[in-house]
């Protein structure tokens, strides 16, 4: 019966797998059961019965481990992991019994039996060497005994076993305990890869960590941040998290690092295994490999929060694992910020991919900006003061390094004279004094504060940064190709020592060749993991609404912003990392080009807004190339049609509808489209050159998209004609905005263009000159590779310069259809009446058949197309010239010769490029022109002894609008207003200089408007 003192017996004779009689050991039993003949005489001598009970189950224990039989197939520790197991196993099947009172006795019992079973384990593990006899294998493995029960889900640990273990170990011991238990398990993660038996490893960690105790004894060991004996830690030496106790799980990796070896490389190899031989597989192959890892991937990142989520939940050990993950960031920020880094130096891709996926996780329950979860709570403040990371040598969205350390010095001050309980910000004040203390003696600041600004720079050492690296990968492969092909050419006519040498290179080519392709696939594979391309965007989608928020304080008051914002813009605003939008761009492009279908069912309205008031606010962004790569997003996330039926990538409907109906977006984003086309002009970058062109290109083809939506266009009209919207100061500028921009137009059509037909005739003589057979034998090898490198060289630079200017061309073509306006300014008619005359030159002139070369499609040379656009542009501003100004201005153009014309009409006739009646009104203009010129002919005389100080000082021609300038000098109003849209500066002192300092001379003015009537009469 189960209350009696026999049922006892055989319960605990089940679970320990003892006896007390001969007859009932079994060595053949799993586990074999064991007679201890000791405790049995002496309880015969003690005159008991031979029963196990509960005052007999510590003497049984000891008896049973201190003589085990020696040929016993487990060790003592899992012997007393399996007896858990046994009574864990027992206690439920008691729970069954109808009588309860003995049922509830039972259970108790074996409670008591679970107990002992652990106390002894602790004595086991901590005092192997002196209490219990174990095989010396066992002794020497210690703690590691506990890794097959961990790791293996055949022979895992019995529920509750490990926390009952762990409440016996005396606490000074455990650290010791379960680092070591920890090393273990790290030392086969660097050997295991994501297609090896990683899971029971991570879940070992997980359920380890799970363990309060535990979990507080990692991280009060010296290991928690990789202090090893004898080894001094570097704070430059980003690899060193690997030897932390979390970085081995961490670097778990898809992504190859290139500094493992053949010894050191995990196993099985994922870019061998799923990727070899890439080129001669079926994309289907490839893709369900991706798709595979992809999964492996999502529960590697699961299982990693999950462990760093057990940290954070308990008080005790939050701030240690912040600090792991601040340490992690401070260790390799200077290196994974350098454009080339060195991996030897670095962490590696992999280990910042799966900390940047487990930041945005943690991040999540707070990522909706409408939740208003982080408002609050996010202090820019943590940016100047924090002691966890630091942005100090950080470019800044718009402040010098001096203004930086003297705001962080006031900053400081200001917060050693306040309570500590005093608000940072009226914005963003929300600091926890002791919620989430940082490392050191600096400021606490809310968890939410931390895992925000903690994101923030993960993202850019991890995934921008992985972006970055793949993009070389993809520059880099392309060139390897070419080599590997050219050196199998050489092959062909090669022999002797040459051909042994070419072919030893071509296997050293191919093998690389492989490398990259492997390479490239396993960047492919990761950085376009959807979950955490969504993350990542929901993440920057929070900080745009922030950054918004903080340059524009109103905001929270609900006030739509201006644009540009006004001035001068918030102190904290401007001392943030200049990165925070750089990678938001770089996040945003990399999405746009490689997996546009990741916005799907996406909110991206606040990064879409953010992006068209950020790039009309200078003030915001210093760095006009930072707002370049707004512009290129808007490309990338737009591809626009421009004029030459492009094929129109996949876009996120979101986006196409927040572009076409988004009233901010319609109201301002050509606006600041415009204004960054003028501002990319002014910088000092080193490359800025030829970068402004490719800007401008891609602004110039989101214009000429914008234009076919009717909001756009009218918004463009618009602010032709100074009817946009007011900007912050409340005047509305947008007039002066487009002026700029027509302004930088006609400067880049006349450069690119003007570069390109220039360059034309030199193509033309080198192929007419590789053509002549007995020409070109005559020069020597040297000298024709190199006329074919000039050749190739001069080719791109053409076809780079008329594919920009063709954009610039059309723009004119197609807005002055309807903005006509601010081309006919005083200022720009003649301007744009210039260029028009010097591209007609050459298409009309005598020197046109100079521009015919081979196969001019391959350069983007199309004069038949060309020609009647230059003739359009002629008639719209014509068509919308009252007063005879552009006349005028053509005749007045030191480029304009009278047959061009008529030369130009004949063209057009001829080969039937442009309608009749278009033709017709052409030549009318021409008469108009001639006109002009005759009577400009007859002013000249007129006016040819004109006094001098009627006399631009510039043009030497009479001024029809005299202003006076700060610096005393007398300029013709469209003179100086003309020279201000390429250099705001004082032609006579280089002083800044704006149209506001200008002011009228209304005396001189009189005088001349007197002379000129006293001549006319």
């Amino acid at each position: 019966m189960a209350g009696t003192p026999q049922y006892e017996d055989q319960v605990i004779r089940n679970v320990f797998a003892i006896s007390l009689r001969e007859q009932d050991a079994d060595g053949t039993a799993n586990p074999p059961v064991i007679c201890l003949q000791g405790l049995a005489r002496e309880l015969q001598t003690e005159e008991r019965p031979l029963l196990f009970g509960k005052d007999t189950i510590d003497r049984a224990i000891m008896a049973r481990l201190l003589d085990a039989p020696e040929q016993y197939p487990q060790w003592p520790l899992h012997y007393l992991i399996g007896c858990y197991g046994r009574a864990t196993a027992e206690i439920r099947q008691i729970s069954s019994l109808r009588d309860k009172d003995a049922a509830n006795r039972l259970q108790l019992d074996l409670q008591y039996c679970k107990e002992l079973i652990a106390s002894n384990a602790g004595l086991l593990l901590t005092m192997a060497d002196s209490l219990f006899p174990q095989p010396d294998q066992a002794v020497s493995q210690g703690p590691l005994q506990l890794l097959d029960g961990l790791t293996s889900s055949d022979s895992s640990l019995p529920s509750g076993f490990l926390e009952d273990l762990v409440s016996r170990i005396e606490p000074d011991d455990l650290p010791d305990l379960v680092v070591r238990l920890m090393t273990g398990i790290n030392q086969k993660l660097l050997k295991t890869s994501p297609l090896g038996e990683w899971n029971g490893l991570l879940q070992a960690i997980l359920r380890l960590t799970s363990i309060k105790p535990i979990a507080r004894a990692l991280t009060q060991s010296p290991a928690w941040l990789g202090a090893i004996p004898g080894l001094s830690l570097r704070p430059d030496e980003g690899r060193q998290v690997l030897l932390t106790l979390l970085g081995p799980a961490f670097a778990l990796a898809v992504l190859p690092d290139p500094q493992w070896t053949n010894m050191t490389r995990p196993e099985p190899s994922v870019g061998h295994q799923c990727f070899s031989d890439v080129q001669n597989r079926r994309q289907s192959d490839v893709t369900a490999s991706q798709h595979s890892l992809r999964l492996t991937m999502s529960s590697i990142v699961d299982s990693l929060h999950n462990i760093s989520m057990n940290f954070l939940r308990n008080q005790d050990t939050r701030e240690a694992m912040l600090k792991w993950i601040g340490i992690c960031l401070e260790w390799n920020s200077k290196e994974r910020s350098k454009m080339k880094m060195d991996y030897a130096h670095a962490a590696p891709d992999s280990f910042f991919i799966n900390l940047d996926a487990v930041l945005l996780k943690m991040c999540e329950p707070f990522l909706e900006p409408l939740s208003g979860k982080a408002w609050g709570k996010v202090d820019a403040g943590y940016v100047t003061n924090s002691t966890r990371i630091s942005f100090q040598e950080e470019t800044k969205l718009n402040m010098e390094a001096e203004e930086e350390k003297t705001y962080m010095q006031q900053r400081r001050a200001s917060q050693e004279g306040a309570s500590s309980s005093a608000s940072t910000s009226s914005e963003t004040a929300g600091s926890r004094p002791g919620s989430a203390g940082a490392a050191g003696n600096g400021p606490s600041y809310h968890f939410i504060c931390e895992c925000f600004f903690l994101t923030a720079k993960g993202l850019h050492l991890g995934l921008s940064k992985g972006i970055t690296e793949s993009a070389e990968v993809a520059r880099e492969l392309p060139h390897y190709i070419r080599g590997q092909q050219e050196i199998e050419a050489a092959i062909q006519g090669s022999s002797g020592m040459d051909l042994h040498m070419l072919r030893a290179q071509a296997t050293k080519v191919k093998a690389h060749v492989e490398l990259l392709h492997q390479r490239k696939l396993c960047f492919d594979t990761v950085l376009q993991e959807p979950s955490l391309l969504r993350n990542a965007i929901a993440f920057y989608r929070l900080l745009a609404t922030w950054l918004m928020r903080m340059a524009f304080p109103p905001l929270t008051q609900g006030q739509m912003p201006f644009v540009p914002l006004p001035e001068p813009t918030p102190v904290q605003f401007r001392c943030l990392p200049e990165y925070f939008v750089d990678d938001l761009c770089e996040v945003m492009l990399y999405v746009g080009q490689h997996s546009p279908k990741s916005l799907e069912g996406l909110q991206v309205e606040e990064i879409i807004t953010f992006m068209v008031v950020f790039m009309g606010s200078p003030a915001c962004l210093k760095n006009p190339f930072v707002r370049s790569r707004i512009s290129e997003v808007l490309f990338v996330l737009l591809q626009p049609q421009a004029g030459e039926n492009r094929r129109r990538a996949p876009v996120a409907a979101s986006v196409q509808n927040l572009i076409e109906g988004h009233p901010m977006v319609q109201q301002y984003l050509v606006r600041s489209l415009m204004k960054l086309y003028v501002d990319i002009e002014f910088t000092d970058r080193s490359n800025a050159f030829y970068e402004k062109f490719s800007t401008r290109a891609s602004i110039g083809q989101i214009l000429e998209d914008l234009w076919s939506m009717p909001a756009h266009r009218e918004s463009w009209k618009a602010l032709a004609a100074g009817r946009g919207p007011p900007d912050a100061r409340g005047a509305a500028d947008g007039q002066h905005v487009h002026l700029q921009f027509c302004n930088m137009i006609i400067n880049d059509s006349t450069y690119l263009l003007g570069e390109a037909l220039e360059k034309l005739p030199q193509i033309k003589d080198m192929e007419a000159l590789m053509d002549n057979k007995a020409a070109w034998d005559a020069l020597s090898r040297r000298e024709q590779q190199e006329k074919e490198t000039e050749l190739r060289h001069e080719s791109r630079m053409i076809q780079s310069y008329l594919s920009l200017a063709v954009i610039a061309v059309r723009t004119v073509e197609y807005s002055t259809t309807e903005v006509t306006s601010t081309w006919l300014l005083p200022e720009m008619v003649l301007r744009v009446a210039n260029m028009l005359n010097y591209f007609l030159q050459f298409l009309t002139g005598p020197n046109r058949r100079q521009l015919k070369v081979k196969n001019p499609e391959k350069f983007g040379w199309r004069p038949k197309q060309l020609l009647p656009q230059l003739a359009s542009i002629y008639l719209h501003l014509e068509r919308a010239d009252s007063k005879g100004a552009f006349a005028t201005a053509i005749a007045v153009s030191d480029r304009y010769r009278q047959d061009m014309f008529p030369e130009t009409c004949q063209v057009l006739r001829s080969l039937g490029l442009m309608a009749d009646m278009d033709i017709d009104e052409l030549e009318n203009l021409a008469q108009r022109v001639e006109i002009a010129e005759h009577q400009g002919a007859e002013e000249d005389v007129e006016m040819a002894d004109a006094p001098d100080d009627f006399l631009d000082p510039i043009t030497y021609t009479v001024m029809q609008d005299p202003v006076k300038l700060p610096s005393g000098a007398v300029m013709d109003r469209p003179n100086v207003l003309r020279m201000l849209l390429s250099d705001p500066r004082d032609p006579t002192t280089r002083a800044p200089l704006s149209e506001k300092d200008l002011v009228d001379d209304t005396e001189l003015k009189a005088k001349i408007d007197m002379w000129k009537q006293q001549r006319s009469t």
